[in-house]
């Protein structure tokens, strides 16, 4: 393997993961220059298809930071309600992944050839490969990919129908590629040429038509489709299964990609973890409880880094608990923080409550209880952060993160002080 073309090949993995992801609403990209997540937004666990979106790959994290790195991605990931596939390649292969409880799963060969090394794929006397150019054709390719899965994916149809605007732009890198047996679809392929490197993708075949030769027929269709577009090297990713019928086709093996399954973790199983962490999930600061049984009752908490005041109305809801929320002036939370800090302080002293802190309670109670006309009704999910404490002079030991009820849209907000 000549110098540099692990890295290209990373690369172009990397990139292959996301460039539908740049194109579609709904997706995003995240690059920090030492790690690419590419989240489709399509739902569902480990093994039903979402993890084959939803990635992350090329990871180069510097040696003094990669503990913590790999952590706080870790963290973020499980949070979101998606499965992820973590693709370790030949540049990220050493990383602590058993620190953060991630296992190795499907592991594949990095296989690589120069095009002028493979001869051309002559016409398959059972098979008529064609790009795909229509919606139709995509949906196809898309129920082909699915079948891999028993029962087929649901989540791989979603995906290609989601994409199919910029899948099939005029200026797409990506080139989907269809095998018709008799008018049938039944094989597809993909090339993706980034990084000095065509990539090739998704050689798959329905389950009735293989041993055929089909999928070999579409490698080499794909290895053509390259050279034809001045690329001299094209690499593959092959199971132990495949990786004997590439060999034979005239690849050779590079280096190992190593798949992490990032499965979701219900909210309630995530124990407990840091400030940092949770602010990166869009949990925010509390300030004040006034009241707490089974849970956070009353109290002054951030919402769109507004503080407000907040009341729980109901709990058991799928999103969370119910709160009335409004917005809190300036002064009521000056008093607020200073009832707090008498609180605390007598709390943690054992001591009776000062006489201030009631003069305080009483002038607060109508404030912090009578929600105004202004009120919303949002949920809120809550949190315990890493301070081993029930709580300190800035707030209890938690964090909430809000949101609207379903159907509504915007944030709670208002001036501080309004």
């Amino acid at each position: 393997m000549y110098a540099g073309l692990a890295e290209r090949i990373e690369a172009n993995v990397a990139e292959h993961a996301c460039h539908l992801h740049r194109r579609t609403d709904g997706m995003t990209v995240t690059e920090t220059g030492d790690l690419v997540i590419a989240d489709s937004g399509i739902e569902g666990d480990v093994g039903t298809g979402a993890d084959l979106f939803n990635i992350v790959a090329n990871a180069r994290f510097a040696p003094d930071e990669m503990k913590n790195r790999l952590s706080l991605t870790a963290f973020k990931l499980r949070l979101t309600g998606r499965a992820f596939s973590w693709l370790a390649g030949p540049n990220s292969a050493d990383m602590p992944f058993g620190s953060v409880e991630l296992t190795a799963g499907k592991r594949e060969a990095a296989m690589w050839a120069r095009t002028a090394d493979i001869s051309g794929a002559g016409p398959h006397p059972e098979l008529e490969i064609r790009r795909v150019r229509t919606p139709e054709e995509l949906a196809d390719y898309a129920r082909i990919l699915a079948a891999d899965w028993n029962p087929p994916a649901a989540t791989v149809v979603e995906f290609y129908d989601r994409v199919a605007p910029s899948a099939l732009a005029a200026d797409c890198p990506a080139q989907y590629l269809i095998g018709y047996h008799h008018g049938e679809p039944v094989s597809a392929g993909e090339i993706f040429p980034h990084a000095e490197v065509a990539g090739i993708y998704d050689i798959s075949t329905l389950p009735a038509f293989r041993r055929r030769g089909f999928g070999g027929a579409m490698t080499l269709a794909a290895v053509d489709g390259a050279r034809a577009a001045g690329y001299d090297t094209v690499a593959i990713r092959a199971s132990a299964e495949d990786e004997p019928v590439y060999s034979r086709l005239g690849f050779r093996v590079g280096g190992w990609y190593t798949e992490y399954p990032v499965p979701v973790v219900p909210l309630e199983d995530r124990g407990h973890t840091t400030r940092e962490q949770l602010m990166s999930i869009g949990f925010e600061h509390v300030h004040v409880e006034n009241e707490r049984y089974d849970g956070p009752q009353t109290g002054v908490a951030d919402i769109s880094g507004v503080p407000h005041y907040f009341v729980r109305l109901n709990s058991l809801f799928e999103d969370g608990d119910e709160f009335s929320v409004w917005p809190i002036d300036d002064e009521s939370l000056a008093l607020e923080q200073e009832a707090w800090r008498l609180y605390v302080k007598a709390w943690d002293a054992g001591d009776r409550k000062p006489a201030r802190l009631t003069e305080l309670e009483a002038l607060l109670e109508a404030r912090r209880t009578t929600p105004p006309a202004i009120a919303r009704t949002m949920f809120a999910q809550w949190r315990f952060d890493e301070r081993d404490a029930r709580h300190d002079g800035g707030g209890p030991t938690y964090m909430m993160r809000w949101c609207l009820p379903s159907g509504e849209g915007g944030a709670v907000g208002g001036e501080h002080g309004a």
